[in-house]
């Protein structure tokens, strides 16, 4: 029999890593032992042979699903699918690693911690999306800011990250919301010039390269309207498409409940750890986006596991055993009837709402005593 001590050093964090890192391993070897690995990587090759043939990437959507504005398929056709995969792949593993290495201990825990969440990280770096890549740059200017208190790295990174794909462009609120007073100023100016100048991207392609832009723009809608798959996972999406509300009802009623979430983390930002807020406030911005997808819940659980840490061990020990233990209950039950429950989608909104818990109930901001 366990003792009481056995069990209390069974749950601690040093060994929710190593249990962790088990289940990653386990789902990077089901993962590729199934063949599911780097199909986003493939998009980006099959586009450029496409291109290399004159050819256009929006045409077939169905089979070469290309999301990509045409300034990307310009850097594409420079380029051909050897060299590509070359830079890319060398480009896509050193970030992966050099992050890590270069990261503090919490952030390094809440990576090691994250894989073996459902999986969903592990199966979000196998996709070989660019914006896996992205995201350690964002993890890298986050670690960035808190040694120089400087959020030029971020604000470059965001706007690369929206060339590419428009709706990442929410993250520039971030520097805003965190900076006060005479700070808030300088960064309303930055915030101002990378917009601009983003906005001038986008217009460039819709003058000089107008019938590209066009077929990208139609893909989008294409893809929204007949649901093939790319429409995300966000509190909007389930709104609008699975119980089929109106479109201006689901978007106010998403937007209502991020603001709100918003609203409640400002005004108790003077009773919670800087580090802590800033996190709290970029999880946010992750989860509002209304094309929510695999690689923003994958590193929207890196970040929520990230802030967690600034907490009281108790409480850190606490959010790590759901994250691994319930989760991986609920997944695995789950599979064996004819359910949604257990999809890496809602197993990322279960770790949400518990760490809004967490918050909520930590700053008193509501009162659990009769559920406690």
């Amino acid at each position: 029999m366990f003792s009481k001590i056995k069990i209390k050093n069974l749950f601690q964090i040093k060994n929710l890593i190593i249990f962790s890192v088990i289940l990653g391993i386990v789902k990077f070897i089901e993962q590729f032992t199934k063949g599911k690995y780097f199909h986003d990587f493939n998009v980006y090759l099959n586009a450029i042979k496409v291109l290399d043939n004159s050819g256009n990437p929006y045409f077939n959507i169905v089979e070469l699903p290309y999301l990509y504005p045409p300034i990307i398929s310009k850097l594409l056709e420079t380029s051909n699918q050897s060299i590509f995969s070359f830079f890319y792949l060398v480009i896509y593993i050193s970030i992966i690693f050099l992050v890590y290495i270069i990261s503090e201990k919490n952030f390094k825990t809440s990576l090691l911690i994250s894989l073996g969440v459902g999986g969903i990280l592990v199966k979000s770096l196998l996709t070989g999306n660019i914006s896996n890549i992205f995201y350690f740059l964002i993890i890298f200017s986050i670690f960035f800011y808190y040694k120089k208190n400087n959020f030029l790295p971020y604000y470059i990174t965001v706007f690369f990250m929206s060339v590419i794909k428009f709706n990442f462009i929410i993250l520039f609120l971030l520097p805003i919301i965190i900076n006060q007073n005479k700070e808030k100023e300088k960064e309303f100016l930055k915030l101002i010039i990378f917009i601009s100048t983003l906005a001038l991207v986008y217009i460039y392609q819709y003058l000089f390269m107008n019938a590209q832009f066009l077929d990208f723009i139609n893909t989008l809608k294409f893809y929204n309207l007949v649901g093939v798959g790319d429409r995300g996972n966000s509190i909007f999406v389930f709104l609008n498409y699975k119980l089929e509300l109106n479109l201006f009802i689901s978007a106010f009623i998403h937007l209502s409940i991020f603001a709100c979430l918003l609203l409640i983390l400002i005004n108790k930002r003077t009773k919670i750890d800087p580090k802590f807020f800033l996190i709290s406030i970029l999880i946010l911005l992750i989860f509002i986006n209304p094309r929510l997808k695999l690689y923003d819940i994958a590193f929207g659980i890196v970040f929520l596991n990230l802030a967690v840490l600034y907490l009281d061990k108790k409480t850190i020990i606490n959010f790590f055993i759901f994250n691994l233990l319930i989760i991986l209950f609920i997944k695995e039950v789950t599979k064996y009837y004819d359910l949604s429950l257990g999809n890496p989608y809602m197993l990322a909104w279960y770790i949400f709402i518990f760490f809004f818990y967490i918050v909520f109930k930590k700053y008193r901001i509501a009162s659990f005593d009769k559920l406690n």
